[in-house]
Parts: C-alpha cells; structure tokens; sequence
C-alpha cells in the first residue's frame, strides 16, 4: 500500500466526522434552532463550499463594478489574514496588516466603494448601514456565515476542482457537504478552459443543480496587461525573463498566461494569503541575483497588496509589477448581470 493512500485512510474517518459537525450544524439553521438574521437591503453572498482558489474577489469586483454607478453599494469581508479585530470601515490610509490583503485589494479597485471587514458579519451589516447607508452590501466568502440569510447566495464552483468529487477536510477540501450548494440561487463555474464546449456547460450544469429555478453560469480567467506596484515605473518588453512572486491557492493559471507572454519564467510560490517576511523578501532578492540582467519580479493584485505596505528597497519596487486578472463569461453574460440587477429591483418591491 502506497504511503499517500494510507495516509488518506487514516485522515478519510476525520472528514467524515467534520461532515457530521457541518451538517448537524446546517440542519440547525435550517429547522430554526439556530438564529439566522435577514435585513431590509439586498444582501448579495459570494463564497464557495471549498478551501480557496475560485475567485471569490475578482467576481466580487466584478459585481462591485456592474453595481457602483447604479446605486451605493458597500462591500463586507471577514478580512482573512489581518492583524486587527472588530469592524473596521477602510480609507486611503489601510493596509492590508488592517484590514487583509483581499479587502485592499478590493477597495483600491474601487476607492469611492465602502470597504469594511468585520468577522461577525450581522455586526458588519449593521455598522455599514448606520454608517454609510447603502442601497446593498455584497459579502466577500461568507457562504458558511450561516449567522446571515442573504438575499442572493452566489456558490463558486473550481472548474479543475468539481465539488461533486471532492471530499470533506482534511481528505479533500471541501468545508461542507456538496449538498449544500442548494442554498445558491445562482452558480458560478470558474477558471473553465476558454475552449470549453456549450455541451460540456449544459452537462455539468445540470449535474450541479439541485433545483429549477437554480441558474449556472461559466467563467474564465481573463488577465490584463502589467502595471507597476510603484505606479511610475515603464512596463517592460516581453522578452524579460520573470519571477513570478505568488501567495496564492492556485498559482498554476498565473504561471501557463506569462508561459505564453515571456520566454523565461520561474516560479516562487508561498501558501494562500501567505504574510511576506524579511527572510522572504531576502529569497527574492537572492532568486533574482542569480537571473539575467533586466528581470523582472510579477505578481497578482493580492499578493501585491501585502507587498506595499513592506519596507521594500527602491530597485526592488521598481522591478515588481502586477498582472491583473478578471472574470470573463463563456457565456449569458447579459443574463448574469440582468438577474444581479433583477433581484435587487425585486427586493426593494416586495
């Protein structure tokens, strides 16, 4: 017996045991026994059932940017990773020690946007209300925040990763039982190969869902041109060779789109949400010493918002550039959005 299989044998007992503490749990909230709030402004959910990497910020910008020029929005995470507590309401001033890297990231896309982080997210709702008055608040990763009854729940669902052949933590990733994608009124596959067929859509759509009224959608990665992390420094030609400098669960897309820009690429790739330390950075500066004149470090828009808030030197700064990356629908896109804004017109007539 290979030692890998024995080891899941071993840890298989204890996923199931944390599936029978997750669904006793979700069964309480369901019956009434534990308390679950609603408010009286559409509270839009987007989270996933697994541990990391399907795009739960880009797709939360991406509803962010359909919604700021209808209507006040205010965005409401956990802020995984910070050093603080409590609520906090971010400004100009935040970094991501205050308020986590993915928070940042998000209000620097959007500096007129409420940010806010807070781990108890009824506290959260609230203190955005009173403060900032919005016409709806989308949570960053709170499918789990059962505390919360959302008005829309949106399950992201790794295309590379289907929950359908998962299994609980530790064995798998999966955080609950992938039943309980039931809660989602709208299904989002992620990360899908662009050449991904409409009858591949319709198959594995109709193997998520639980429900007619359910609605799925299919997403990939699109990515952007670099831009500099010290906001002066000119953009290289793409025959420079590149460290790519990652912190995320899924550094692999990230690695095969500068495979297709740049001749040489090599990669340094640290945990999700990895905090970057003076050793770190000592790492780096030792990979590039020992690459080519004129290389350059990239990294994603996460990633990035842990690194400027680092007492990094001036020739660094100038060689790190970002690679940002967005969601883009295979297809119904129009349909995506209309239901988005559907839901909140029919929220505030009922």
């Amino acid at each position: 017996m290979k030692p890998a299989f024995r080891i899941y044998n071993v840890i298989r007992p204890i996923g199931w045991l944390y599936g029978l503490f997750t669904g006793l749990r979700n069964r309480m909230y369901d019956g009434g026994m534990l308390k679950s709030v609603s408010f009286p402004i559409p509270i839009i959910c987007v989270g996933n059932i697994t541990v990391g990497g399907t795009g739960k910020t880009p797709h939360t910008e991406y509803i962010a940017a359909l919604l700021k020029d209808r209507m006040r929005i205010a965005i409401l995470s956990r802020g995984y990773g910070r050093h603080t507590k409590g609520f906090i309401l971010s400004d100009a001033q935040s970094d991501s020690n205050l308020i986590g890297d993915e928070p940042l990231q998000v209000k620097r896309c959007f500096p007129d946007v409420a940010v806010a982080v807070c781990e108890d997210r009824v506290t959260g709702i609230r203190r955005l209300a009173d403060l900032c008055s919005p016409d709806v608040i989308i949570l960053d990763d709170a499918y789990q925040h059962r505390k919360v009854t959302p008005s829309l729940n949106i399950l992201l669902v790794n295309y590379s990763r289907n929950i359908l052949q998962d299994a609980m933590l530790p064995a798998g990733r999966l955080r609950e039982s992938a039943n309980c994608r039931r809660r989602a009124q709208i299904i989002v596959v992620t990360k899908c190969p662009k050449d991904m067929s409409s009858r591949e859509m319709d198959d594995l759509a109709s193997m998520l869902t639980v429900s007619p009224e359910q609605e799925v959608f299919f997403t990939t990665l699109e990515y952007g041109g670099l831009y500099p992390l010290d906001g002066k420094s000119a953009v290289p030609s793409q025959d420079c060779p590149v460290l790519a400098l990652t912190g995320i669960a899924y550094p692999a897309p990230m690695e095969t789109q500068l495979r297709k820009s740049h001749k040489e690429v090599s990669m340094l790739s640290y945990p999700d949400h990895h905090d970057f330390s003076r050793n770190d950075i000592s790492e780096v500066e030792h990979r590039l010493r020992s690459m080519p004149q004129g290389s350059i470090i990239v990294t994603t828009a996460k990633d990035a918002a842990r690194l400027s808030g680092m007492d990094l030197n001036d020739d660094l700064k100038t060689r790190i550039f970002i690679l940002p990356v967005r969601p883009a629908f295979l297809r119904d896109a129009k349909e995506f959005d209309h239901t988005i804004l559907n839901h909140i017109e029919s929220f505030k007539q009922s």
